[in-house]
């Protein structure tokens, strides 16, 4: 019996410098934490996605083995832009990103502002 084709890995760099634009992006909801990405790009539940993290003033890149968890539909909602939520995977990689990412929005997160996804 034939394999079925693996489905390629989509990559996707992002860099956060500005807290509001973090806070809008962070998704405190996931266990393992997870950001959500603005993209018109096709992705189903489920996919992974290699995200390439840069946030604030941190020095350190994150590689991050993510999967789709979140999407926001285009048009659905003017106030939440089109694109992906993604979990961070639950290696010490993914710690350290949920760490870097709360550690910068001290004071926020308990915050009811609207966010992208919530």
């Amino acid at each position: 019996m034939a394999e079925a084709p693996k489905k390629q890995v989509k990559m996707v760099n992002i860099a956060i410098h500005d807290r509001t634009m973090l806070y809008s992006s962070y998704m405190s909801f996931v266990s393992t934490g997870g950001l959500f990405i603005v993209s018109q790009d096709h992705f189903e539940m489920g996919d992974e996605v290699m995200l390439i993290l840069e946030v604030m003033s941190n020095e350190n890149k994150f590689p991050l083995k993510t999967k789709v968890v979140w999407k926001n539909p285009a048009g659905h909602n003017p106030m939440r832009p089109q694109g992906i939520g993604l979990a961070f995977p639950k290696d010490d990689v993914g710690k350290q990103a949920k760490n870097v990412i709360e550690k910068n929005l001290a004071g926020l997160l308990d915050n009811p502002r609207v966010t992208y996804t919530m």
